[in-house]
């Protein structure tokens, strides 16, 4: 990072990735037909309980309805992101996802703030992550405010994706839902 550039500029923000009716089929399917589970923090030494965080999550697989409209977003997005900042994979043959995880949150759910630079979660792939993209499934629900270095608070559009780096510098959380239910998508990129 030169003098000139802010952390601020290795967050990108694509407001209209997924179109909305996109976003409300894989609400709609998952609200319905998901297995959902309770989620949890971990860290490099094992899952640290549920204190830090209030939401649900499933996890999308390669065979899952949606798997590739879920894709296509994210590749369009990443590509893009490492076209402005290649040495993102310096020294990588290529880039690699995680599943997509789609987080629930209810009223009252929410996520403490943490950093995504983990060795692996939930039985994913092993790696540290080397960035953090998340899509927005929906916007009308009061509260849920995504927050990144403390201060930026990343404003909800639905369809819309952001692409950040995974470590300390970068800081995150999802503020408490206060009304209705919030959905997002993230994956890692290892």
């Amino acid at each position: 990072m030169n003098s000139n550039q802010q952390i601020s500029d290795y967050i990108f923000f694509y407001p209209d990735a997924m179109d909305t009716k996109t976003c409300e089929w894989i609400i709609n399917h998952y609200e319905t037909t998901a297995k959902w589970q309770q989620s949890s923090f971990a860290n490099n030494y094992g899952n640290t309980g549920t204190s830090q965080v209030a939401m649900d999550e499933y996890w999308v697989g390669s065979s899952d309805p949606y798997y590739q409209n879920i894709k296509e977003t994210f590749d369009y997005c990443v590509d893009d992101y490492i076209h402005f900042n290649p040495g993102i994979l310096e020294g990588q043959v290529g880039r690699e996802f995680t599943d997509f995880r789609i987080n629930r949150y209810g009223e009252g759910g929410f996520m403490k703030q943490h950093i995504d630079a983990i060795h692996h979660s939930h039985g994913q792939k092993q790696g540290y992550p080397h960035l953090t993209a998340l899509t927005f499934l929906n916007d009308d629900y009061a509260g849920g405010e995504f927050v990144l270095c403390n201060d930026k608070y990343i404003e909800k559009i639905q369809g819309s994706v952001i692409v950040f780096p995974s470590n300390f510098m970068y800081p995150h959380e999802v503020k408490e839902v206060t009304k209705g239910k919030r959905f997002s998508m993230m994956t890692w990129i290892l």
